[in-house]
């Protein structure tokens, strides 16, 4: 059977524009590809894989699923951003788009939800599977032209009806293994991460201090097994047969590891720390999570009206400074965890989870009990957020959010004993009386989990 880098040798990739940011007819897109897609059959090419977006992507698999029909040997694959990725489409291009998956050998769902970088990631994915792009270019900035440049980066071969790139030679591909042994830390894991701006074809500038910061700060928001094996790769410079024999494992799981690790510090609210530096990124993520507390408690005091100024200040605590009331071991977060969980009444009408801030998010205890959630797995994951990094706010910043928000004589006493150094928010007692609140306040990794 063939592996996975022999199966890649014979797959092709597409990329291009919605209908509306064609310059040409859909007859000509269309012709161009069944042109392009012949020839790539013709050199050996079997399988291809359509992103299922409108336009170029849809038309590309419905050409290739039309060759099928005369050469069984032909194969697609529908590489799905997230379930439910055509919702707001119109009727017509929603029916196109459930015949290409219906048809498809394959349909692989690149992401389980909707979030900021899913695109991306569904490029990626399409071209970590190719041997060759297949792309519909008009010149314009955006996702087709950065999957171009990831391709080109990963030294796939495009095809594409853009002069710029047309003939543009193919180049080989470099063995990661040889780059992180000639590049030092932290270059050669800003290279792989493909961080743009730093790297030129045969020159690197180096990162400065506070990229540095900004790396060192993503990497600590990783598992800790995660982190050591890319920092015994990277750091160290080690080969992946090194890093399988220090982690007693096989060489492509350790290969899968790094890949894995390297796709989350691609993520746009980590790469940021490494691109803008540390401090440039935390200001401006702090400003983003100011923003979103405020609507987070327009929604929270909809749906529960009874809260007031304290249970105000525990949300705002939480969203800002993390969990607060960490416990030193699993152990005794499994301990506390049974002895709650043991006198609650599992509830699966009430939400699982609730956003706090973009960092933070709290973990409904009796709907986890309902979906049979393992109290060792939530102290697992409270043990592991509480390792989480807070962005650099301060009891001042909760004080000063929160008299902002409601300039109160009420509010302002509530808030004053945030000062206090020694003090935990709590809820009021007729929040309590009205909600019977039971939750576990985490880190937002964990919401995907």
């Amino acid at each position: 059977m063939a592996n996975e880098a022999e199966l890649r040798l014979h797959r092709c990739c597409f990329t291009g524009h919605r209908p509306e940011k064609l310059k040409e007819s859909p007859e000509e897109v269309k012709a161009w590809l069944e042109e392009r897609i012949d020839r790539a059959i013709a050199g050996g090419i079997v399988t291809f894989i359509s992103g299922c977006g409108m336009g170029v992507d849809i038309w590309a698999g419905q050409i290739v699923l039309h060759k099928k029909t005369a050469n069984p040997k032909i194969h697609l694959i529908a590489a799905v951003p997230w379930p439910g990725f055509s919702s707001r489409w119109s009727d017509e291009w929603r029916q196109q788009y459930e015949e290409l998956l219906e048809t498809a050998d394959l349909v692989v769902n690149v992401c389980r939800q909707y979030h900021d970088g899913v695109f991306r990631q569904r490029n990626e994915w399409m071209v970590d599977h190719s041997n060759r792009m297949i792309a519909f270019y008009n010149g314009e900035p955006g996702g087709t032209r950065e999957m171009i440049a990831y391709a080109e980066r990963k030294g796939i071969e495009v095809i594409t009806n853009n002069p710029v790139y047309e003939g543009r030679p193919k180049r080989e591909r470099k063995a990661k293994e040889e780059q992180s042994h000639i590049l030092p830390f932290p270059e050669n894991i800003a290279r792989d991460i493909g961080l743009s701006g730093i790297f030129g074809e045969d020159r690197y500038e180096e990162l400065t201090d506070d990229q540095i910061a900004g790396l060192e700060h993503v990497l600590c928001m990783l598992p800790e097994r995660e982190r050591e094996l890319l920092e015994y790769r990277y750091r160290e410079r080690k080969t992946f047969e090194e890093c399988a024999e220090r982690f007693e494992m096989s060489r492509q799981r350790a290969q899968q590891i790094a890949s894995k690790v390297l796709r989350k510090l691609r993520h746009p609210t980590r790469i940021a720390f490494i691109r803008d530096g540390f401090h440039k990124a935390e200001l401006m993520l702090m400003l983003r999570c100011a923003e979103e507390i405020k609507n987070i408690l327009v929604v929270q005091q909809r749906r529960r009206p009874l809260m007031n100024e304290e249970d105000v200040v525990k949300l705002v605590f939480q969203g800002m400074l993390g969990v607060g009331h960490l416990v030193p071991s699993e152990e005794e977060a499994k301990k506390r965890l049974h002895l709650e969980m043991s006198g609650l009444e599992p509830n699966a009408d009430e939400l699982l989870t609730e956003g706090v801030s973009p960092q933070w998010f709290r973990l409904n205890l009796r709907a986890a009990k309902a979906k049979d959630m393992k109290e060792a797995e939530i102290a697992h994951m409270l043990c592991e957020s509480a390792k989480r990094r807070p962005l650099s706010f301060t009891r001042r910043n909760v004080y000063n959010f929160c008299v902002k928000l409601d300039g109160s004589d009420r509010m302002e006493a509530a808030a004053r004993r945030v000062l206090d150094e020694s003090w935990l928010p709590s809820h009021s007692e007729e929040y309590r009386a009205a909600y019977h609140p039971a939750y576990r306040v985490l880190h937002n990794d964990f919401r995907r989990v």
